[in-house]
């Protein structure tokens, strides 16, 4: 296995901005959280008409579009977003601008990466400051939010765990999984037997992929950071978006192509709880609890497989419609989450370091074969999971009396450089550090 030669990304056009700049820029809103620095903050009022121009948003609607919405969250239907803020920027107390703040602060994240398929889109093109519309959004964070079914505060703090993920910041990230999650209490979005009555179909698959798409992100963060699951899939009666005959025939291996890694992400789960089960837990409860057979977990993952839809198993084959840019990436993802998955399997299972070894080997050769762009996309949680595998790899080079330290050490180098590469995504200089110093540890 060799080392891919890839072009490096340019840096960001414009340097993060520092506390004390977005410290000057703060005014009062008597509904504005505290912010960590002890500060207030809204710029709706802000003197830069750049900022917030509708040129500059629909650019910035446009690049979530052609990015996160294909490949990861589709927050919101499709056409409400092409549609919705075309005419302009809504009032500034609505959560409609808190959630369309949010989406920029994701593309305006995803566009200083150059991580989009439609490089015109970037090219030429200000590049704003993300933390500007992400402190914007946070802004408008109600002290208390009423009683409403609105969806949107829910698309708002799953965006923002987005982008504090994407930037690395943890702290952030479970804030905003908090407050989702206190929303999903509220309005028992976990239970479609609790939903209002009278939506229509297009309503219900909207609120069956929103609550999709925060669950596959906290199943992400809770496997490679190590935190508690807060929606276990044992509690959640949703089920997914419909596949319905008026789609197109891209669209519907899309949206199978979406569903399984759901699937997979579901599977994932269990493998997290079967690691990392409760040790301690007293005899009279246990038994509520049982983690499943050693085999149970690798016997889902075939039998996922064996029931992939035929169009996905098709793919690419000879129709350029599978070719687009969200199936191609959705392929690329599919064979991450697999391999993630079997991996957690087999530790589990506590099968022969060799067949991780194995394992690893593969999920690496599959992987290099994609385009730089599809890892720029991906951005931290292809980072997150390239370091999570070598990590694996090197707690399975400790067995077997180090037999396998040569090949560990081969595996988590190449690994280092492949991160190295990807450089322009925040958390990825660390995370090849780390590998390299895993690397130097396994001699």
């Amino acid at each position: 296995m060799n080392r891919p030669v890839r072009k490096r990304g340019r840096k960001p056009a414009n340097p993060t901005t520092t506390v004390a700049e977005e410290n000057a820029q703060t005014s009062e809103n008597p509904d504005a959280i505290e912010l960590p620095y002890g500060q207030e903050m809204s710029l709706s009022e802000d003197t830069d008409a750049d900022f917030i121009s509708p040129v500059q948003v629909r650019r910035l609607v446009r690049i979530y579009r052609d990015t996160m919405y294909q490949c990861y969250f589709p927050f919101l239907p499709e056409e409400d977003l092409l549609l919705r803020w075309e005419d302009g920027i809504p009032d500034p107390n609505s959560p409609s601008y808190m959630l369309l703040m949010a989406l920029c602060a994701v593309s305006a994240q995803t566009a200083s990466l150059q991580a989009v398929f439609d490089q015109t889109l970037v090219v030429g093109q200000p590049n704003p400051d993300s933390e500007r519309y992400y402190f914007e959004a946070i802004s408008k964070i109600p002290i208390r939010i009423a009683s409403s079914h609105d969806l949107d505060y829910l698309r708002s703090f799953g965006l923002l765990a987005v982008y504090s993920l994407q930037r690395g910041n943890n702290n952030d990230l479970h804030r905003y999984l908090g407050l989702y999650h206190a929303l999903v209490a509220q309005h028992g979005l976990h239970d479609e037997s609790r939903w209002p009555d009278g939506l229509s179909l297009q309503d219900v698959d909207d609120r069956r992929r929103l609550f999709w798409c925060v669950y596959r992100l906290e199943i992400h963060s809770a496997c490679v950071l190590g935190h508690i699951v807060r929606m276990p899939e044992a509690q959640i009666s949703v089920d997914y978006p419909r596949i319905t005959a008026s789609m197109d025939y891209e669209t519907r291996a899309w949206t199978a192509g979406w569903d399984y890694i759901t699937d997979l992400f579901r599977l994932l789960e269990y493998a997290i709880f079967s690691l990392r089960g409760c040790k301690n837990r007293k005899p009279a409860l246990a038994v509520f609890c049982e983690r499943p057979s050693p085999v149970t977990l690798l016997d889902g993952l075939a039998r996922l497989k064996g029931a992939k839809p035929r169009i996905l198993t098709e793919y690419p084959g000879p129709d350029e419609i599978l070719r687009s840019n969200r199936c191609k990436y959705m392929h690329v993802q599919i064979t991450c989450t697999e391999a993630l998955v079997n991996i957690m399997a087999l530790l589990y299972c506590q099968e022969p370091a060799s067949e991780i070894m194995t394992i690893a080997e593969i999920f690496l050769d599959d992987i290099t074969k994609a385009d730089l762009i599809m890892f720029k996309i991906a951005g931290s949680q292809i980072v997150h999971q390239l370091l999570g595998v070598g990590h694996i790899v090197y707690n399975t080079s400790r067995s077997e009396n180090g037999r396998y330290w040569p090949e560990a050490k081969r595996l988590i180098e190449f690994l280092g450089d492949l991160v190295n590469d990807l450089e322009d995504i925040p958390s990825a200089a660390e995370a090849a550090a780390r590998l390299f110093r895993l690397a130097e540890a396994t001699l």
